[in-house]
């Protein structure tokens, strides 16, 4: 078996790596240098890997051969971490403390190198015997030249039968694509396609985990443009090729489908600098699951119902109604994969509204364009600044002959409109300068539905510079609703 020997300086930069409180990970490597004696003792896959990477350790797997619950009982009685048995039939034990864990698992089969071969990818395939982190020297078990293949930047499967015995190896593969590790070897791809039919058979919340993955990756749009032409994404989500080869108006210069990921392209490329595209100030929400994900699934999802709406009249193609079905499409695709409904609601309602800033626009240079409907897109979507992400990624993915040229600027001067009235909206509400449903009930009027409308038509009222303080507002409601 390849054994990789390193020097001493490698073990102080494992030890470096390791991402725990400086207390707990001074009691986990007393822990481990506890049963530096045994010969069956190591820590595999993924920590072995960031190794390599130079990547923070935030949790180790840990394989052995025999007495995993003895090991386990005591490591939780050891470190004080919380026990969880994830299949003690199988001999997988998980122990756990905040971001940190440590999983124990049996060798799957009678040695390591059985227990490696049964891996995924050959750089997920090594391991560092726990003895050596305690010796002069570093050792990597490394069967499969997994080492060799992290520094190339292959990904590599071990075995086509690794595929069939958990398909969803196959989405592993690009989502470390999507991270950055390197590219999918030839071989690998092949055995990706010739196997994909057997994702639909992994549990849908594995599957959601490892799109979760790739869509907070920075290539995402690269990871499934090479899905797609594998034919991985077509078995995941099967409406999308019915949009290839869907013609589009002159305002565009793509079919349907190749629209949907410039698209994903411009969205990813506006998170990463929202300042080149929106003038907005980078924060820690464009890394935010929150924002990432229904912005990036938005962007993707957003025209998918054109291929059931598409029409054609003498003057042009048509697509009415396009948001809706592309909103209820989503809808239906990701309550199959169980995403959370909290962002399952928010890609709804981006995907649903995602032509409005559109319309607005168009009103506004038309001098059509009132308070009232800038108000009500504020109201109805809290989600506006992604929905503009949406909305921007969607212009810069339409370069048709018939697309103005500096469309994007106008849009943009347009976000910034609705951002300053929204701001004013908020300011309002903090100085309280408009009424509240205790006034409404000091002039005599029974709380109920009609509050609600009374508060927002005062509310536009003094946007509109129609009524300047609370006294005319007063005055108003009693001669609208009270008859004084």
């Amino acid at each position: 078996m390849n054994v990789l020997t390193l020097g001493q300086e490698k073990i102080v930069e494992f030890l470096t790596l390791l991402a725990f409180p400086e207390k707990e990970k001074e009691r986990l490597l007393s822990f481990l240098r506890k049963f530096s004696n045994r010969d069956d003792f190591f820590i595999v896959g993924g920590a072995v890997r960031d190794f390599f990477l130079g990547k923070r350790i935030l949790d180790l797997d840990l394989c052995v051969k025999e007495g995993v619950e003895a090991l386990a009982l005591f490591a939780k009685e050891y470190l004080g971490y919380n026990l969880v048995p994830l299949a003690p039939e199988l001999g997988i034990y998980r122990i756990a403390k905040g971001e940190n864990s440590l999983d124990l698992t049996l060798f799957r089969g009678k040695t390591l190198e059985e227990d490696l071969r049964a891996r995924d990818f050959t750089f997920n395939a090594m391991a560092i015997p726990v003895s050596s982190l305690f010796s002069e020297s570093l050792k990597v078990v490394d069967p499969f030249d997994g080492c060799s293949h992290l520094i190339a930047g292959k990904i590599k499967i071990i075995g086509k039968v690794n595929v069939i015995e958990d398909p969803l190896r196959i989405l592993r593969g690009y989502r470390f694509f999507a991270q950055g590790i390197g590219e999918i070897e030839e071989d690998t791809r092949r055995i990706f396609k010739l196997h994909r039919k057997e994702l639909l058979s992994c549990a849908k919340e594995r599957i959601l985990q490892e799109l979760s993955y790739i869509f907070l990756s920075e290539k995402c749009y690269e990871t499934f443009k090479l899905m797609d032409e594998d034919g991985v994404l077509g078995e995941l989500f099967p409406f999308f090729e019915k949009t290839k080869g869907v013609a589009q108006p002159s305002f565009h210069h793509l079919d349907v489908w190749g629209h949907l990921l410039e698209s994903l392209k411009w969205a990813e490329k506006i998170l990463k600098n929202p300042e080149d595209y929106l003038g907005l100030e980078k924060t820690e929400d464009f890394h935010k699951e929150e924002v990432v994900i229904p912005v990036k699934l938005a962007s993707l999802f957003h025209d998918l119902g054109k291929a059931f709406t598409f029409g054609r009249n003498e003057e042009r193609i048509t697509f009415y109604g396009h948001e809706k079905v592309s909103a209820e499409l989503f809808k239906e695709s990701f309550e199959n994969y169980r995403l959370k409904k909290d962002l399952l609601h928010k890609t709804y309602v981006l995907i649903k509204n995602h032509m409005r800033p559109f319309h607005l626009l168009n009103e506004k240079e038309k001098g059509t364009l009132t308070i009232r409907a800038k108000r009500h897109l504020l109201t109805d979507v809290p989600y506006w600044l992604e929905l503009f992400v949406v909305a921007m990624a969607d212009s810069y993915a339409s370069q048709g002959p018939d697309k103005e040229p500096d469309y994007e600027e106008r849009l943009k001067a347009f976000f910034f409109e609705l951002k300053e009235l929204k701001a004013e909206m908020e300011s309002m509400s903090q100085k309280r300068s408009f009424i509240t449903g205790q006034d409404l009930i000091s002039l005599g009027l029974k709380p109920g539905p009609m509050f609600k409308e009374i508060l927002q038509e005062i509310e536009l009222l003094f946007l509109e510079k129609k009524i300047h303080n609370k006294e005319e507002a007063l005055d108003l409601i009693k001669s609208r609703y009270l008859n004084l």
